[in-house]
């Protein structure tokens, strides 16, 4: 009988930039541990350095790096983990002088939406997503081969080299070519569906805020649920009837994290064109996050949407797990947070309970009334 592979040692590590935050580091760096938590990796300890500006050659200064790599071997530590977003030769810098496996937090989500992924459209984003992201780090590296081992110029190496770089690029080719036919059958979808006349209400936010537990809610659906990130890959469709004839189409899409890439969330280009094209967003949130957390997701979440090209007066954001909070608790959050102030539309729900879900529809109801222009009188022939 085979154990269990034991989870690989990990250290995490930040940059801080902002020297006045003594808030915010500390909520990005519990999530990072969550995240790389899924992977199975266990966190032995932490480093954050502040600093005004990133270092060129590791992100963190000599020093600080130095200090990284005595943990490192001292703890047996296998993989680094930096919540910043490393350049290549960053990367490849602290790989040499650390010896070990390091990587960046867009890389540990890439590995999170691997390891979630089931169907063959979610894992040909994954890969481009993946490639995107590191193949100037696989030219770097390549290059770095060739330049210290070739014996002459001219010599296999090169060859091996160029051979190298134009495979890599011949398959990405590939890839966003299959992407660009699948984004293609998608606008047809949405064309036809749009055709049809029923409101489509897109559910948005961060994972593990119940999105799937609400489209189930609001549609009678049994999809799974899980409290592990990104269970939500593919997006999933529904259509309901309210009792006015009306019908509404939800769909159920990929989930945030906080400081989401955008070039991770542009690689899911089949999951941004449900979000683009719906004419309500429902920006989901967990109202059990403590107020720093909730803040930072509100307004981390109106931004992520609006460089979407999500329109700002088509979202509603709904703050969900009222069941988890005493009475009175979640009024004064959402009053603390000036939501009203900023414009934006809200409901509070229990998805799990099914608890003010009747004024989630009717908020929707108002929306879509108040954004979708009446149509014209049909002109009738001969008139």
């Amino acid at each position: 009988m085979n154990e269990a592979k034991s989870p690989r040692r990990a250290v995490i590590c930040m940059l801080k930039t902002e020297v006045h935050d003594h808030v915010l580091f500390r909520l990005r760096m519990d999530e990072l541990r969550r995240l790389v938590r899924v992977l199975r990796l266990e966190v032995t300890g932490e480093f954050v350095q502040t600093d005004v500006r990133p270092h060129a050659r590791y992100l963190i200064g000599s020093g600080k790096t130095q200090e990284l790599k005595s943990y490192v071997k001292s703890n047996k530590i296998e993989v680094v983990v930096f919540y910043n977003i490393l350049k290549s030769n960053q990367k490849l810098n602290l790989m040499m002088s650390l010896d070990c496996e390091v990587i960046d937090r867009y890389e540990v989500i890439l590995e999170i939406f691997d390891l979630m992924s089931s169907d063959t459209v979610s894992q040909l984003q994954i890969e481009a997503a993946r490639l995107d992201k590191l193949y100037p780090f696989f030219k770097l590296r390549a290059s770095l081969k060739y330049y210290t081992e070739r014996p002459f110029f001219h010599s296999l190496g090169e060859y091996a080299y160029h051979g190298q770089v134009r495979a890599l690029t011949g398959h990405i080719s590939k890839i966003k070519k299959k992407i660009e036919v699948l984004k293609s059958e998608k606008r047809d979808q949405i064309r036809k569906r749009k055709e049809l006349g029923s409101p489509t209400i897109c559910i948005a936010g961060y994972y593990n805020a119940g999105k799937t537990s609400l489209f189930n809610a609001l549609t009678g659906e049994s999809k799974k649920v899980s409290d592990q990130p990104f269970t939500t890959l593919t997006s999933k469709y529904q259509r309901i009837y309210l009792n006015n004839d009306q019908t509404l189409l939800f769909i159920d899409t990929i989930g945030f994290v906080i400081d989401l890439d955008p070039r991770l969330i542009k690689s899911f280009e089949l999951n941004l064109e449900d979000m683009r094209s719906a004419d309500i967003v429902l920006l989901l949130l967990s109202v059990d996050d403590t107020f720093p957390l909730l803040s930072l997701k509100l307004r981390s979440g109106i931004k992520l949407l609006e460089d979407m090209g999500v329109n700002k007066n088509s979202i509603i954001v709904v703050f969900n797990k009222t069941d988890l909070l005493q009475q009175g608790e979640t009024q004064e959050k959402v009053e603390k947070l000036c939501i009203e102030e900023k414009g934006l539309a809200w409901v509070t729900v229990s998805a799990k309970k099914k608890v003010n879900l009747e004024r989630l529809l009717e908020a929707i109801q108002e929306k879509v009334r108040e954004i979708r222009v009446e149509p014209l009188p049909a002109v009738v022939e001969g008139s």
